[in-house]
């Protein structure tokens, strides 16, 4: 393939069908509709029980202010608690309630469920093709990165 501009609009087409996906709420739960970044962020705060809001912000990639508004939304949908820190009481650290738990391992199934449909499409393709891939899409991050 010469002309680079099929492989960016295919790139363009999957980059946009992946935000619209990461806004569209799944359901968890009974009920409990969440966003992918919302579950994600459960997920973080599960594997690091007792993080801060800013080592929070620190491994989603986001603001500390972003992440303090993530948590209260999950505060106020009863999945995430705060407590003082041992530490200093000027510091939060984060806990999943029972219904965090609970949307945390919901969310865990489905990547299992996705896992193995990734894993199906990556059998039907060679290793050094699936290591050229991989090179583009890391190349295409790196040029991303220049333009923020």
């Amino acid at each position: 393939m010469k002309d680079y501009r099929e492989l960016a609009w295919q790139m363009e087409r999957i980059i946009h069908k992946y935000t619209q996906f990461e806004k569209k709420p799944q359901k968890y739960c009974k009920g409990l509709m969440l966003t992918q970044p919302e579950i994600h962020t459960v997920a973080i705060i599960g594997d690091q029980e007792g993080i801060s809001v800013t080592g929070l912000a620190k491994v989603r990639g986001i603001t500390k202010g972003a992440a303090s508004q993530m948590v209260y939304k999950l505060v106020d949908k009863g999945l995430v608690e705060k407590r003082v820190s041992p530490n200093s009481d000027s510091e939060l650290n984060l806990y999943l309630t029972k219904l965090g738990k609970k949307a945390r391992a919901e969310h865990r199934k489905k990547h299992e469920t996705m896992g193995e449909k990734f894993s199906e499409i990556m059998d039907g393709i060679s290793e050094e093709m699936q290591d050229d891939m991989l090179k583009v899409l890391k190349s295409f991050e790196e040029e991303l990165d220049k333009l923020q």
